[in-house]
């Protein structure tokens, strides 16, 4: 019958443990004085700590928001912040300093290795939002606590002033770019006046705007004059055609119209009267005077300009209209080419006041961005101004200490307690260890596995013969073993002595 892998070890090693119990015992009590005498030479570390409290809230920051900026740190840049802050050499040299763990801080050479002792034994953390840890650990309890109390005053101290003097320094910096800006700015108003002092039509923007006032007005003028013109035209045509006194056949006209004015009623007439009535009668006689008059008229001879004759007035109007209309021509005539004139005078002035129009354009701009970065430099320097004030009132990003130091009465890390609970357990692993390193490591076959992956396929381990003792053999491995009771019982005893002597404090 085949047993499994695991009891094939445990056999194993039961099998090497009785066959070397003395060497295991040995081990075991070798390891557990080796342990416990650690226990004894580990050095003790005592750790003081204190806890700040970054606080950046106060009743100034809602009443100020948007007028004055605060000092202050971004919470993920914080903990960095403090890190290099405190471990920077001028503050650890003030912590030696106010630790009185030197008398001077001048021997820069002979303080380096103090500062790398300090920082090594520094502890930085975050321990919530807004706060920051610091420990310190040393083998001596009373210094863990002075050099903690010492790097909280000092950090503390330095971050006032700092913030004080970054504040400081950030108005005089503002301040004197303010000054300088309002030089600059005065220097180019100056500039601006005297340009346009000595060129007072060059700032009005008007050239542009005269010259096309000029060219609507000339095409204006163009179209009027030939409108005038046309009708000078036709009205010469007209009076050409009429006589200054009235003509016979002016009276020939006349009586025209009156027959057939006549001829009209007669015709009205006869729809409702008969050829006998007393009006057509008379109607009909006109009719015949009339053309009897046309006749006369047509055949008398033509007086010319005979001054007896009747003006006529259809000529005098067109004379009238005629004189009005060469009037106009010549008024419209004079003022395009007044308009014309003034054109060329304005389009020769045009280089002129492009020049001009560029110099004040370049002046204007550098007048209109200093007075804009002088008038922000005054909005940042009045912030500026107030955050100073805030620093020195103690506003701001402030480092308080929420949690003191206490003194360290215990140890921290590693103690002999801990050494001492784990002796015995080492002392178990250790030696049962070694043993499964031996059977690992030794070539002689232990396991029905090993056997089958070195013998050919073809032949197979039918069955183990297990390790047979004598009663002789037996015997004295009880009498081995009692003896190694007695030794690890004196080793528990003595054990348990250095562990009651160590606790109650007289070694």
């Amino acid at each position: 019958m085949q047993t499994s892998l695991p009891e094939q070890w445990a056999n194993a090693i039961l099998k090497e443990l009785n066959q070397h119990k003395g060497k295991v015992v040995v081990c075991f009590a070798f390891v557990i004085c080796i342990v416990v005498i650690a226990g004894f030479l580990w050095p003790k570390k005592y750790e003081a700590s204190t806890i700040v409290f970054a606080d950046d809230q106060n009743i100034i920051k809602p009443l100020l928001a948007g007028q004055a900026e605060v000092t202050r740190l971004t919470e993920n840049d914080q903990l960095l912040a403090v890190q290099q802050r405190i471990t920077s050499n001028n503050i650890m040299e003030q912590v030696l300093l106010e630790a009185k763990l030197v008398d001077n801080i001048n021997d820069k050479y002979s303080l380096q290795p103090k500062i790398r002792a300090l920082i090594n034994g520094l502890k930085i953390d975050q321990a919530g939002r807004n706060r920051i840890k610091i420990s310190f650990r040393d083998k001596d309890a009373s210094k863990a606590y002075i050099v903690t109390s010492a790097i909280t005053n000092v950090f503390i101290r330095d971050s006032a002033r700092t913030k004080r003097e970054e504040s400081g320094e950030a108005y005089t910096f503002i301040d004197n770019q303010v000054k300088t800006y309002k030089d600059q700015l005065q220097s180019a108003e100056d500039k601006l006046k005297e340009f346009r002092t000595a060129n007072p039509g060059a700032s009005d923007g008007t050239g542009s705007n005269r010259v096309g006032d000029f060219r609507t007005s000339i095409e204006s003028l163009t179209l009027d004059l030939q409108v005038a013109r046309a009708r000078r035209n036709e009205l010469a045509q007209q009076i050409s055609h009429e006589g200054q006194f009235i003509a016979q056949s002016y009276k020939a006209d006349v009586y025209r119209n009156a027959l057939t004015q006549a001829q009209a009623k007669l015709d009205t007439l006869r729809l409702s009267y008969q050829e006998t009535y007393p009006d057509i009668v008379s109607l009909k006689q006109q009719i015949e005077d009339l053309r009897r008059s046309i006749t006369q008229a047509e055949g008398e001879p033509s007086k010319g300009n005979d001054r007896s004759s009747a003006a006529n007035p259809v000529y005098q109007k067109i004379k009238s209209d005629l004189s009005d209309a060469e009037v106009n021509v010549k008024t419209l005539e004079l003022k395009l080419d007044s308009s014309r004139r003034m054109l060329d005078g304005e389009m020769s002035n045009s280089k002129q006041n492009a020049e001009y129009q560029a110099q004040l354009a370049e002046l204007s701009r550098d007048y209109n961005v200093t007075k804009q970065i002088y008038e922000d430099l005054l909005e940042r320097k009045e912030k500026a101004r107030m955050s100073v004030a805030l620093d020195v009132q103690g506003q701001g990003l402030n480092y308080r200490i929420q949690e003191p130091p206490v003194f360290p009465t215990a140890p921290v890390g590693l103690r002999f307690i801990h050494f001492y609970l784990a002796a015995p357990i080492l002392g178990f692993l250790i030696p049962i260890g070694l043993l499964i390193a031996y059977i690992q490591l030794d070539p002689r076959v232990r396991f029905v596995d090993r056997m089958e992956l070195v013998l050919p396929a073809s032949v197979q381990v039918i069955m183990v013969v297990p390790h047979m003792s004598t009663s002789m053999a037996k015997r004295m491995a009880r009498a081995e073993w009692n003896y190694l009771a007695i030794f690890i019982a004196v080793v528990l005893a003595a054990y348990a002595i250095v562990a009651v002597v160590r606790l109650s404090g007289l070694v």
